[in-house]
């Protein structure tokens, strides 16, 4: 499976390895679109092939009863956290394992 990501090498030794991301992932014919249309990526992109991509979590409101307004912010809440019964979610998180970076400029061409 595909992703198309900011450039964060630097991040830590082996990234994205481990990372969650709300991400999607990315066809291959719209690889050239999204790394020229997305302002985050124009900056620096990188084509991240994943073979392990589990959902690990959530990300969305989180609604607490008694309050008002019921819903603190945009949380990430993992999946074995009793309190994901409790968010309406916006995006699934998935946790990227074994991969591989690949240029855009060789995805593209």
């Amino acid at each position: 499976m595909l992703w198309l990501l900011p450039d964060h090498r630097e991040d830590w030794p082996g990234w994205p390895n481990g990372l969650a991301t709300t991400e999607p992932p990315v066809c291959l014919p719209c690889v050239r679109i999204a790394s020229q249309a997305c302002p985050a990526l124009r900056r620096g992109a990188v084509a991240v092939q994943a073979a392990r991509y589990p959902v690990v979590g959530v990300r969305g409101g989180f609604f607490v009863a008694g309050r008002f307004p019921p819903v603190i912010g945009d949380e990430l809440i993992a999946m074995h956290d009793s309190r994901i019964r409790w968010v309406l979610a916006h995006n699934l998180v998935r946790q990227l394992h074994d991969c591989t970076l690949i240029e855009v400029a060789d995805v593209t061409t």
